[in-house]
């Protein structure tokens, strides 16, 4: 296989035609893209705008939401404290936090560090996310760790993968635990500064840099949208050590390059040790393996680390995890036997338009500059699942005037998610039903009749793409005592954990 050198491949003006043209079919107002090799970085670019309608350009200063790449960072802080004999990671995570407890009091006493960030829990996909997005919401950090008992299991500890962010807010907790220290607070002193990451943040953006911050966007109602976010900016963001921090691309390229490096950040300092390093990026959890990942990539094997995900690709290890937060997506890929890291940064919601920026810039590097990954990316047509919105448009508002209306007023409690009310609504004329969570202020929306009883939730915010179903449960005399939840078709993010909620209507 043959290798590019770094002129070859990083001036190659087909790539940077290619990402324009990606960004147009993807509707993408801005990104940020960085190559670093070799220890060097030998691209640092800004593409499009900040924000939709506005003329400031994306540069390698801006500030992009990293969501989920994130989660190297908390691994990251708890392998300091691994070094420093602070913690350990097969420490049982109750010797840390006495109110830590899953559904299984086996599973809660033998629970360890290195199960937090493994998504090897038994817990279902994204089991409890509904407590973190989307935000606001009025959820702590300790009610989530100590709502965790009420998650039934759907698979078996330590031996099924299943994504999770629910479990990095408790690794979040181990730090003021040990240390007194916040979260935010830590990962600023011990990481970002050391390597001095300016413009990247754990906690709030501090004024001086607010103007650097891009806006995210979103396709909402079939239009390119700017996404609007109210998040309390005196309160930590609950999700933030799974999904929170907030970063440039040159800072991103300064993480990358102490990731590359093994933990030294020059020949005198290092943020972490060598054998935290290897710790991180060792396979503890097998993770299935597509047949298009071995079709694109002929990779072999899919697993993760701490905080990273890891396979082979093109015979290279590659090193690598995606963000996906509201309006914002990220990629951070490196292959550390070409000393090579590439990241990718948007203020759009496209995971198609992500993977295939990526790839376009990373692909190269591994002998591949014929694949057009516009096309491959580009969304086909398919029939394997029911469109998110399809239901709503041949049913009607329920209304007061429906017989059955009557009974499915009332408020129902769920164990984690706390109290939801089915009400009149007072935005309309005609009395109108909806939902509303007393916890999750953007979840509002209109009822809607559906056939054998069950409702349609159409949320009031379109940019959540994540309508519902409702099913009622009835006692013996016919009488409504609780009602489920589920989403309204396969393609809604795996976060709207809906299907895990179980209310009890409220006498």
């Amino acid at each position: 296989m043959s290798n590019n050198t770094n002129a070859e491949v990083s001036s190659s003006q087909s790539t940077d035609e290619n990402v324009h043209k990606i960004m147009e079919k993807f509707q993408i107002p801005g990104a940020a893209i960085g190559i670093i090799q070799n220890g060097k970085v030998i691209q640092a670019q800004g593409y499009g705008v900040k924000t939709l309608g506005q003329k400031e350009p994306v540069d390698a200063d801006s500030i992009f939401k990293i969501a989920s790449n994130t989660k190297a960072f908390t691994a990251a802080a708890l392998a300091i404290l691994v070094d420093e004999g602070k913690l350990s990671w097969d420490g049982k995570i109750q010797s840390y936090l006495p109110d830590f407890k899953l559904h299984d009091p086996w599973v809660s006493e033998h629970f360890n560090i290195i199960d937090l960030l493994t998504h090897r829990s038994g817990l279902g996909l994204g089991a409890g996310d509904l407590m973190l997005w989307p935000e606001p919401s009025s959820f702590t950090r300790q009610e989530v760790l100590h709502n965790l008992r009420y998650l039934k299991p759907t698979g078996e500890f330590r031996a099924d993968y299943a994504y999770d962010n629910l479990l990095y807010i408790v690794a979040g907790e181990l730090i003021p635990a040990v240390t007194g220290n916040s979260w935010e607070n830590f990962v600023e002193q011990r990481i970002m500064q050391p390597l001095g990451m300016q413009r990247c943040f754990a906690g709030n953006v501090s004024e001086q840099y607010k103007g650097d911050v891009a806006t995210p966007h979103g396709i909402v109602a079939g239009k390119l949208q700017t996404i609007v976010r109210k998040l309390d900016q005196d309160k930590p963001s609950v999700s933030a050590p799974a999904g929170g921090i907030q970063c440039s691309l040159n800072d991103m390229l300064a993480w990358v390059k102490v990731q590359l490096a093994q933990g030294k950040i020059d020949d005198k300092q290092t943020l972490f040790s060598a054998a935290q390093h290897k710790q991180m990026w060792q396979a503890h959890t097998i993770m299935p393996l597509s047949a298009t990942s071995k079709r694109r990539d002929n990779s072999h094997f899919s697993a993760y680390g701490l905080g990273w995900r890891i396979n082979d690709m093109d015979g290279y290890l590659q090193v690598h995890h995606t963000g996906s937060l509201a309006g914002m997506y990220s990629f951070v890929s490196l292959f550390p036997e070409l000393e090579l890291g590439i990241v990718v940064l948007t203020n759009q919601q496209s995971s198609a338009a992500r993977s295939a920026l990526m790839y376009t810039v990373m692909k190269p590097y591994l002998g591949d500059t014929q694949t057009d990954w516009l096309a491959e990316f580009s969304p086909k047509p398919s029939t394997n699942s029911v469109k998110q919105g399809s239901v709503q448009a041949t049913n009607k508002a329920l209304t007061l005037r429906n017989p059955a209306s009557q009974d499915y007023i009332g408020a129902y409690d769920d164990p984690w998610l706390g109290r939801f009310i089915i009400e009149t609504s007072t935005k309309t004329k005609d009395t109108s039903l909806q939902i509303r969570s007393l916890r999750v202020e953007k979840f509002v929306g209109n009822l809607y009749e559906l056939d054998q009883g069950k409702l349609l939730v159409r949320w009031h915010d379109r940019s959540l793409e994540a309508d519902a179903i409702i099913s009622f449960k009835r006692d013996t005399a016919g009488i409504i005592n609780g009602m489920t939840i589920a989403p309204e078709s396969s393609d809604i993010d795996f976060s709207y954990d809906f299907q895990d909620l179980d209310f009890s209507k409220v006498k």
